[in-house]
Formats: C-alpha cells, structure tokens, sequence
C-alpha cells in the first residue's frame, strides 16, 4: 500500500526527470508537472486550502512560485540533483497542512532570551529558534538548494518579533510583488505595544528594523525595511560568516518575568484608555483617548530618530523636541486653557512625587517650551546636544507612564485632579500615592 509520502516521491522523481519545457524559465509544466500538482490537490481540497486555488482551480502558477519549486524546476533543468525523497517529504507536509493565517511580523532590534513568548493584546512577542524559522517555509528540508527565505533561520533565529494578525483584506501570496510598500512609517499601526515596549528601559532605543509578510508553511516575504547584518568573527578576529546585531533593549533571563510584567500592564493601561468612547455617541473617543492617540504617536515618531538611548541627528534634534512638547501639551493642555506653557508645567510637575523632581520636571518642560518657540518662529540659538533632547525625553516618557497611570484611576478627570493637587493635600496624596504603588508594582530597570 503506497502513502502520500511515497506517491510524492515517485511523481517528484519523474518530475525532477523531465520538469518540461518551461522549466528554463522558472515555470514548471509538461505531463510530469500537472501529475504531480494533480496529486497535491487531491491531498490539498480547497475546501481545506483554498489559499491554493483561483477560480476553482489550483493556481499552480502561485504555488511554484511562493513555494520555491519553480526554482526547482529551474536548478533540475540546468543538471542540479535535486533530492526527490525529501521534496516528496515536504511536498506531503505542505499538502497536508490546514490554510495558514496571515500575520504580520516586525523583527525588533531588541536581545530577548530565548524562548520569549509574550502575549500583548492582539500581540506576540516571541524569540523563534532555528527549528520555528524553517518551518516558516513551504519546502524547509529542500533550503539548501533554494534562496534564502526573507526570514534566514541561519541569521534571524534567535531574534524578537512582534507577530500580529495582518491586516483585514490582506491576500494570500501569489509570487513575485510587483509594486512595492510605499508606507515610510510602517510603524504606526503598532504605535501602542511598541512604546509599551520602549518604556521598559528609556536608556536603549527599540526599533522595528524590518516588516514580514507571513503565511506560515506556505510563503514569507520581507514589506519593508531589512535587518542590521554586520559580520561574524572568531575568537582569533577571523570572519567566520554573518551574524543579526541586535543593538536594542537587552532582557536576561532573570529580567523577563519583570519586563512580561510591566509591559502587559502598560499596554493594557495604553488599550483601555484608547478605546474610551463618550456616552452619548459610542463611536466618537473621549478627550484622554484622542489625547492618547495625539500624545503615543509623536512618542513614537521621536523613537524613530533615536539611536542608542540618546542620540539624535542634528538635522533631526529640533523635530524630535517638537514631537516630545506636543506630546507631553497634547496629554496634559487638552482642555483649552490659554497659558498652555504655565498650565502644562504644572500638570507635568503634579504628576511627580517628591519637591525637587517636580522642580527639576517644571524647569525642563520650560526649557523644551523655550526652544521650540525659537525653533517654531525661526530665532537664532544655539544647536540642540543629545543631553538636551535626553532630559526631555525622559520627561516625555515619564509624563505619559504617569497620566496613563492617573487617568486609569479617575478617567476624564485626570486633568481636573492634577488642578486640584496644586491646592489640595488629599488630590496630590490620591495621585503620588496611586503612581507609587503602580511602580513599585511594576518595577522597570533603574536608568543607566
């Protein structure tokens, strides 16, 4: 009695023989080829695969080319023995697998422990090993004769990504893609699970380095961007080969209890408050979740630009000080007041426990305020320094963790009570003590 396996093989044989005409190129045909997609259909029904099909019919021509066999039937056809057993192999596994979900994965730059796997709403942070990388792929035991995959298990296991459903509407494989994405900011959709990520540790700078299409056991391929590959060397400084340098946040392992901890709070906070709708229209967001919206994506966009925990270009310094003083106005001067510069200072102080940090936080935001108005209306001054745009960026962070933190306790309030504390003992108790006990709760690494 003969099984899927051994039918594959004997089909893969013949092909490989003789893989037609068509072959030279990189499009399989001839008697052989439609015997062997023949078979894979009975395995495959569209009832079960109907990413396979169009129209009713197995698209054959997508299916050689998301899973590498035209380039099978290229390498066959130019002499290269190509082993029939393990495409037979694969072939079988790849028809017997259940239509894969479509996901988006955006490699990270940060150096995660292996075996990560962090669930963030809709998200998953994991760490996939070399075994999970090649099974990404629809022929994994034939990668040796293939190109590499846009994920190189040889390169990328080992690396943190982000996976998420792709977006509604998006469409299963076809081959070759033909118009590029355009989108500059590909970040964006993510803004929330990122700066719930970033604001583990401000001293380090997280970025997305490169977005993947993904059907898993079926076909990736890379959206935008690309990893950092620099080379590989020995202990004797030979080059040995390449290697994915990973120049973000570094977690240990007894660190990642911690960080799990936090940034599932954080996101959840971030979540909630977005998703705020007023009462008397459901679809309309409330002030704090339009705030939240404003604040998170100038956060993000100033991440973007910069490196290393605290370097900025200088052709960028004067937006990315701009983007931290809108986001630190658009969470806590959202209510119209005139004065926005004396209302936000206080607000951003009364968000702090002790005298001297809500000093230090009123004297920073001023100065951010004292620079953009310069830069805004084209005064002369001096050239911003990475310690400059630093303490604002602190501020930043530590502003929005706090109104998230506040607001969370007393919803559209939050700005009414931050008035109240600068006159009542019990309105500032009520939002130092709530800040205290979240962050001693939720303890993030002390900064460098």
């Amino acid at each position: 009695m003969t099984t899927p396996v051994t039918d594959f093989q004997m089909l893969a044989e013949q092909w490989l023989q003789a893989p037609g005409p068509e072959a030279a190129g990189g499009r399989p045909g001839g008697p052989a080829w439609a015997a062997l997609t023949a078979a894979l259909a009975e395995l495959a029904p569209a009832d079960r695969r109907p990413d396979l099909y169009r129209d009713g019919m197995l698209d054959t021509t997508a299916i050689a080319a998301v899973t590498g066999l035209g380039h099978l039937a290229r390498a066959a056809a130019a002499g290269t023995t190509v082993p029939a057993a393990d495409l037979a192999a694969d072939l079988a596994d790849f028809a017997a697998r259940n239509q894969p979900v479509i996901e988006t994965w955006i490699l990270l730059n940060a150096d995660l422990p292996a075996g990560t796997d962090i669930t963030l709403g809709t998200y998953r942070l994991t760490v996939p090993g070399r075994a999970a990388a090649q099974a990404l792929v629809a022929l994994p035991r034939l990668a040796r004769h293939l190109p590499a995959p846009a994920i190189d298990p040889a390169l990328l296991a080992g690396s943190a990504f982000l996976r998420t459903p792709a977006p509604q509407g998006r469409k299963y494989g076809r081959g070759a893609l033909y118009f590029a994405d355009l989108d500059r900011r590909p970040e964006r959709p993510h803004a929330d699970v990122l700066l719930a990520l970033q604001m583990w540790d401000l001293s380090a700078s997280l970025h997305p380095e490169a977005y993947y299409h993904v059907e898993a056991g079926r076909h990736v391929r890379s959206t935008w961007g690309g990893p950092t590959i620099e080379p590989a060397f020995d202990h004797l400084g030979q080059e040995v080969g390449e290697l994915h340098r990973r120049h973000g946040p570094y977690i240990t392992p007894a660190e990642l209890p911690a960080f799990t901890h936090f940034c599932t709070s954080v996101h959840t906070m971030i979540t909630a408050v977005r998703s705020r709708t007023t009462t008397s229209s459901p679809s309309r967001p409330t002030p704090t979740a339009v705030a939240l919206d404003s604040a998170s994506r100038r956060l993000l966009r100033a991440s973007q630009r910069t490196f290393g925990g605290d370097f900025v270009d200088e052709a960028d310094a004067e937006d990315v000080l701009l983007d931290y003083v809108v986001a630190i106005e658009s969470l806590l001067a959202s209510d119209g007041r005139s004065d926005k510069r004396r209302t936000t200072r206080q607000r951003a102080a009364a968000l702090h426990t002790s005298d001297q940090t809500r000093l230090n936080v009123s004297a920073t935001v001023g100065r951010a305020y004292t620079q953009r108005s310069r830069y805004a209306h084209g005064e002369p001054q001096s050239p911003l320094s990475n310690s400059d745009i630093t303490a604002v960026r602190n501020v930043a962070f530590s502003v929005f963790l706090r109104w998230l933190i506040t607001t969370t306790n007393c919803g559209e309030q939050v700005l009414k009570q931050l008035d109240d504390s600068l006159l009542s003992a019990q309105a500032r108790t009520d939002i130092t003590t709530a800040v205290e006990q979240y962050l001693a709760a939720h303890p993030a690494p002390p900064a460098s």
